[in-house]
């Protein structure tokens, strides 16, 4: 890394250090996004995305959203990347920082934070979901795929306690690991990603089907009335983090038979009301990642019940009312994996 990128990184991680030590992280992520929105390095600043809810007929709390975000199929092109993977580290990872001054052309820097004794980047995203769109990445280049198939991977539980930790320090944000075949764009990279609530528009589906589900004391309150199994754990942080740890080293174990064909979203978020964590499992099979007719993956924000349409097929759609709340628990159910077998 060149000098002049060595010293804008780290006089940016300076100013942000003291911005979460006077305000917290999340003030430091706005302004990593504040940063980035200037310098232009971040391509879309959602102005044109267009965001709809469809409820069922006889239930509305039974809902999903849409929101049509052309640009996000963008986002493989990345702000400006150059592609000289000869001089670079790891295949070119976009996810490592001795590649990103080349790849961005300088364009983009992160800001390190620390997760019990692992440090990650956090990263703004050219073409984001939602605002403060943050993705984390491990400083370590290791893979996203977790222990279960992969030993160089962090094991499941390590990951939740890692979501829950960035979950507690962001109220009012969501975070969310996608698994390998289970949205994950880049896999060779472990990563979370970050994203703020909508404004005014209060929880995603899954949250409100999730609210009668239990998940306070021992082992998981089970989701109903959704399209996705899940379980849910709700309540102080480190109080989730060991009833879950426990749980899905166990899960594992009654389920290694079926194991090589699972992947998962981990998604945890600061609960409505401020007061504790609320995480959710989803457990997902590898050959069910993309439903048939949808053009996009299923990762976090759609299990939370936020489908993203990016393409001109999509819009049609949309457009001649081709979409509706059926069409959209259809998509979900299609990739609906059983948390425990017969």
């Amino acid at each position: 890394m060149t000098p002049d990128y060595e010293k804008a990184w780290s006089d940016l991680n300076v100013r942000l250090r003291a911005v979460e030590q006077g305000s917290g992280l999340v003030s430091a992520m706005q302004e990593l996004e504040t940063f980035h929105l200037r310098s232009g390095f971040i391509r879309d600043d959602l102005q044109d995305v267009e965001r709809r809810a469809f409820y069922h007929p006889d239930d509305r709390t039974r809902f999903f959203r849409v929101q049509y975000n052309p640009r996000r199929a963008q986002r493989f092109a990345g702000s400006g990347r150059s592609h000289e993977r000869h001089i670079s580290s790891n295949d070119g990872c976009f996810l490592c920082r001795d590649n990103i001054e080349l790849q961005q052309q300088g364009n983009q820097l992160g800001y390190q934070i620390e997760s019990g004794d692992r440090s990650y980047f956090a990263l703004t995203n050219p073409f984001p979901l939602l605002p403060v769109h943050i993705v984390i990445a491990s400083r370590e280049h290791i893979p996203q795929e977790w222990g279960f198939r992969d030993p160089a991977g962090l094991g499941a539980d390590v990951l939740m306690r890692d979501a829950v930790a960035f979950a507690d320090r962001m109220p009012g944000h969501v975070v969310f690991y996608n698994g390998v075949d289970a949205g994950a764009s880049i896999p060779r990279h472990l990563h979370f990603q970050c994203v703020a609530r909508p404004g005014n528009e209060g929880p995603f589906p899954l949250e409100v089907a999730a609210e009668d589900a239990g998940g306070q004391v021992d082992g998981p309150g089970m989701v109903a009335r959704y399209p996705l199994e899940a379980a849910v754990w709700k309540g102080p942080a480190a109080d989730v983090t060991a009833r879950a740890s426990d749980w899905v080293v166990r899960w594992g174990a009654r389920n290694r038979r079926r194991l090589d064909d699972l992947s998962a979203n981990i998604i945890a978020s600061r609960a409505q009301d401020g007061e504790g964590i609320v995480l959710y499992f989803v457990p997902r099979s590898r050959s069910h990642q993309r439903p048939a007719g949808f053009s996009g993956l299923i990762g976090g924000l759609e299990v939370l019940g936020e489908i993203v349409l990016s393409s001109p097929d999509d819009k049609a759609r949309l457009d001649a009312g081709a979409i509706d709340y059926f069409v959209l628990e259809a998509i979900l159910a299609s990739v609906s994996t059983p948390i425990e077998t017969g």
